[in-house]
């Protein structure tokens, strides 16, 4: 649903940029049709094979867009037709980029335009506005914070733990009575092996000072069957 929005909005962006080309080639057809029969009918009315002056004003004159009667004009071209050079007349509008741009008629274009930048905004908005966010999990006991995954003192120091330290904490942190037994730890943290209760032996040994150096709290073992967490 995130991407749908976005899509919405190339959708109309790609609209409205072909129908503002779909104008412009239109624009463009109008032109040479105008430039073409301006032409037309100068050579019927002032039959010759030179241009000049009252050839360019009579040209002009006929053409039906206002906009070409200060750019247009008629070149002399030579062609090779059926292996001879012939020389003969030709229309050409000398119109800008802008012209013909103006000349369109891009009223569609731009009302797209504006209706996806104004889409882009309001999606913006919306997701700001209504996406539920993520809540942060925050977990506190005797001096150990646990927040943005990470296990740090009230004071906002972080306590620095190996990935097995920090993963056998967070089981502490998590449980409800704060107290895991010693199957599970060793089912979650070495699965694949027979008999870990020697390494978990080594890593509640290493763990203890640093869970007693930052915070009121301290490893107890029941009767050799779970680990707490417990106050000091």
């Amino acid at each position: 649903m995130k991407k749908l929005p976005i899509v919405i909005f190339l959708f109309i962006m790609t609209t409205a940029i072909c129908s503002g080309l779909c104008s412009f080639r239109s624009a463009e057809y109008r032109i040479e049709k105008d430039v073409s029969k301006a032409l037309e009918l100068t050579l019927a009315q002032m039959p010759c094979d030179v241009v000049n002056a009252d050839t360019i004003r009579c040209y002009r004159n006929h053409l039906t867009i206002p906009e070409l009667r200060d750019t247009a004009c008629i070149a002399m071209r030579t062609v090779r037709r059926d292996g001879k050079h012939e020389t003969e007349m030709v229309a050409e509008a000398n119109c800008s980029f802008m012209t013909i741009l103006r000349l369109s008629d891009q009223r569609a274009s731009g009302t797209l335009l504006v209706i996806g930048i104004l889409w882009m905004i309001g999606s913006m908005w919306y997701v700001r506005r209504f996406e539920p966010k993520l809540a942060v999990q925050r977990l506190s006991y005797g001096g150990i914070v646990f927040v943005d995954d990470k296990f740090m003192t009230e004071k906002g120091e972080k306590i620095h733990l190996t990935p097995m330290q920090y993963s056998l904490l967070e089981m502490f942190m998590n449980a409800e009575t704060h107290s895991v037994s010693k199957q599970e730890i060793c089912e979650r943290l070495w699965p694949k092996k027979p008999d870990a209760s020697d390494t978990l032996y080594t890593l509640i040994k290493r763990i203890k000072p640093i869970i007693e150096a930052n915070s009121n709290l301290k490893i107890e073992s029941n009767r050799g069957k779970s680990y707490s967490l417990e106050l000091r």
